[in-house]
């Protein structure tokens, strides 16, 4: 049954998607037709994962899709980055950004099926939720999050197992308050904290008072207040300074970006869009930018990206956005 089969990792979907694209953007010579066939062998998980994709794409409309792809390839140039002389150029400038969006549109929701039977509460894209806790503490969610809460006799546990939550803390010097997240583990010794998921790595943010922070093989480290850390795959971070009102700034329904690069702009802002938004070109996804959107509203930021930087866009399918000159 289908509810059986374990995630496809995101290495495999990364790489299904590519040979998507590579397929339909110039028919494969026979030598990637070879390679292609071995990598879908290698692997049940290839092929499965390449069957999803494809289907997906079919229906979307590939035709419709693709007419809209070469009248964009005629309407303006290419990035300096794509290369002139290819076929299709319009598909084939920007199949990486619009195979990651098909990934993204196939395997997000799909795949968070384990999330949702150990969660107690759990959020959709672009949805916050509060969940007040028996002890009087509240956990704000932020988009696609999850928490499983475990209070006991002695002590108070809270799991995030993805997305960000902000925790508000009511005082019980008999039970302890933490928060598990990865590999480590941050308990409250003040008010109001965020934590956040992200990939392999932990972010931890004090916004009131201080927390101390656990990380299996590392001695604890404790945060004050304006101060944060990550811990992950690249070990833990000393503790230091944070923008806290642009941090969470989320939490009172803002995103706050100060001269950030447009891929880290992006990249935020995909967290909260059912769309997904590429960049093609990469000195497009180092341009700096700074602005306030709304997160009930994250569509509109595409739009004044797109005026303040002087840039165009390609949307498909109200499922995908590519960003480009």
């Amino acid at each position: 049954m289908a509810s059986s089969e374990q995630p496809i990792p995101e290495n495999i979907r990364e790489e299904a998607a590519r040979w998507l694209m590579e397929r339909d953007a110039d028919p494969l010579s026979p030598q990637q037709q070879r390679a292609l066939a071995a990598w879908l062998r290698a692997d049940p998980r290839h092929a499965r994962a390449f069957e999803r994709l494809e289907r997906s794409w079919d229906l979307m409309g590939s035709a419709p899709i693709e007419a809209r792809l070469r009248q964009q390839g005629h309407g303006g140039r290419p990035p300096p980055s794509a290369p002139a002389r290819r076929k299709a150029g319009a598909r084939r400038w920007a199949a990486p950004a619009i195979a990651a969006g098909l990934a993204a549109a196939v395997f997000g929701l799909a795949d968070d099926w384990p999330t949702r039977l150990r969660a107690d509460a759990m959020t959709a894209m672009g949805e916050q939720r509060t969940l007040s806790l028996p002890d009087g503490s509240s956990v704000l969610l932020n988009t696609a999050s999850a928490v499983a809460v475990d209070y006991r006799g002695d002590a108070r546990r809270v799991r995030l197992l993805k997305g960000e939550a902000s925790f508000t803390v009511a005082a019980d010097r008999d039970r302890p308050f933490t928060v598990e997240a990865g590999d480590g583990a941050t308990r409250a010794l003040g008010t109001r904290f965020i934590v956040r998921r992200d990939g392999g790595d932990t972010d931890v943010l004090v916004t009131e008072h201080s927390v101390q922070v656990a990380v299996t093989g590392s001695d604890p480290v404790t945060l004050r207040q304006g101060e944060g850390l990550r811990y992950g795959s690249g070990g833990v971070t000393a503790p230091g300074p944070v923008d806290a009102s642009a941090a969470e700034a989320w939490t009172r329904g803002r995103l706050v970006f100060v001269d950030r690069p447009l891929a880290e702009v992006v990249a935020e802002l995909n967290r909260y869009l059912p769309a997904h938004i590429g960049i093609v070109g990469g000195d497009l996804r180092e341009r700096r930018f700074s602005g306030v959107f709304d997160v009930r509203d994250p569509m509109a930021a595409i739009d004044t990206i797109q005026r303040t930087l002087r840039i165009e866009s390609l949307r498909i399918a109200n499922l995908i956005v590519v960003l480009h000159r």
